[in-house]
């Protein structure tokens, strides 16, 4: 196939349709005259589960960074969650952190928080990418390998196979630009083997999550002005969990999600006994009272996750042109701190700039300016998984010596509101790590630690 000069590229594929497909989707969308999304999955209509994402129906958050990268590929997005019963707040005033049962200073952070469930969110970023007249969806199809040129450097395409959406055996779809983002299982390490090309180093840490959720009635009395309560695993008391409002569902009433977690098989047990227990050993009161109080809804629900997982593409010294990797086929991070989705909105927009440039360097400027993305949130959840004893893994002097802080930074958080606010941003990917050691907060904690 012959490579299109930059403004006239004619077709992208993606490979897979969950949110970092679709939000690949929505910015190959303005320098592609089509983009094919490829899935597995016949997807729903609206926000509800399917086979392809189990997760989905956990307790997921979008941090403050993403909300800002969604809100501007999507304008108007975050006021029709509203419309469909997300609730928004300030930041540090109406999601509180709470560490080793240390609840951090209020204050008020300037900065937008929203609270929603991973079904709505997806389900209206997905209406929107494919009301887009460039983008069209393929489902029930599956990608067994890509295309390349005769010189064997370029990918030009895929090969899929499945009975949906007309797709036949043995067919194949041509592509300017091939996107891979089917996910932590993504195959492309052996695909590029297949061609001859070195497959990526992959960076793991074994944190052997498991985690149970549920869902309960909201009513206002079990935590008046509150969007969601963060509670972080620590050394002292390695329990995450996390309370977010959430939307209601088919005419219900409006719900809160509860999700606890536990590592390398300490973990929560799965029934109403078993998360109230845990609720109580987080030292959270509006854990307590939800878990205690309202009505549970549905069953209680159970996922486990083995291991965080970081592949170098960024690293490879070839690379084929026409092929780029995406969302957690790239990196796929500890669910807990639920860095996942704003991760693959800032992707998203390395891949926009990427675009925009020289179309010989675009693998290469696109990995680069992906890892420079990933480095912050996979510093800061292997830095936090590290912390804890019960995961395996070296500890550099540098990782303890930043953990020993943190600690200390969490004990003047609790009365701090400037620390916490600090602490805030950088869990939101709002500010770097190293602005935790900025002269301000430095002088105060040290001071009142």
């Amino acid at each position: 196939m012959n490579r299109a000069p930059l403004p006239t590229r004619q077709r992208a594929v993606v490979v897979g349709a969950s949110m970092g497909g679709l939000l690949a989707a929505r910015v190959l969308a303005d320098s592609f005259a089509e983009v094919v999304l490829l899935d597995r999955d016949q997807l729903p209509e609206g926000p509800s589960p399917r086979q392809g994402t189990p997760q989905a129906v956990h307790g997921h958050g979008l941090l403050a960074r993403g909300a800002e990268i969604l809100e501007e590929l999507f304008p108007g997005l975050v006021e029709a969650l509203e419309a469909r019963g997300a609730v928004t707040g300030d930041l540090q005033e109406t999601v509180p952190i709470i560490a080793g049962g240390r609840r951090f200073a209020a204050g008020r952070a300037g900065r937008p928080a929203i609270a929603v469930s991973r079904l709505l969110l997806e389900a209206e970023v997905r209406r929107r990418v494919l009301a887009l007249p460039q983008v069209r969806l393929r489902t029930g199809v599956a990608v067994d390998g890509l295309l390349v040129d005769d010189s064997g450097q370029r990918v030009t395409g895929v090969r899929l196979s499945g009975g949906g959406a007309g797709a036949v055996a043995d067919e194949t779809l041509a592509a300017d630009l091939t996107v891979d983002a089917s996910g932590r299982g993504s195959r492309s390490p052996a695909w590029l083997r297949a061609l001859g090309f070195e497959a990526p180093r992959e960076d793991r840490v074994e944190v052997g999550i498991g985690y149970a959720t549920a869902y309960f009635e909201r009513r206002p009395e079990h935590a008046p002005g509150i969007a969601a309560i963060i509670c972080s695993a620590t050394p002292e008391l390695p329990l995450p969990g996390v309370l977010i409002a959430q939307e209601p569902e088919s005419g219900g009433p409006p719900r809160w999600v509860v999700t606890f977690g536990g590592y390398a098989g300490d973990h929560p047990e799965p029934t109403l006994d078993g998360l109230r227990e845990r609720a109580r050993k987080t030292r959270c009161p509006e854990l307590e009272r939800v878990t205690r109080e309202a009505t549970l809804l549905g069953p209680i629900l159970r996922f486990g996750f083995p291991h965080s997982q970081r592949r170098r593409y960024e690293r490879l010294a070839r690379l084929p042109s026409g092929f780029l990797v995406f969302g957690d086929a790239l990196a796929s991070f500890n669910p807990i701190f639920g860095q996942g989705m704003t991760v693959a909105a800032s992707a998203a927009l390395a891949l926009r700039d990427a675009l925009a440039g020289s179309p010989e360097r675009l693998a290469r400027g696109y990995f680069r300016a992906a890892a420079r993305a990933i480095d912050v949130a996979w510093q800061l959840a292997v830095g936090a998984d590290l912390a804890i004893d019960r995961v395996p893994g070296p500890r550099p002097v540098a990782v303890r010596w930043v953990n020993r802080y943190l600690s200390r930074l969490f004990v003047v958080a609790e009365r701090d509101p400037r620390v916490a606010r600090a602490f805030m941003e950088v869990a939101h990917l709002l500010a770097p790590p190293p602005s935790l050691f900025a002269p301000g907060v430095l002088l105060r904690v040290l001071r009142g630690a």
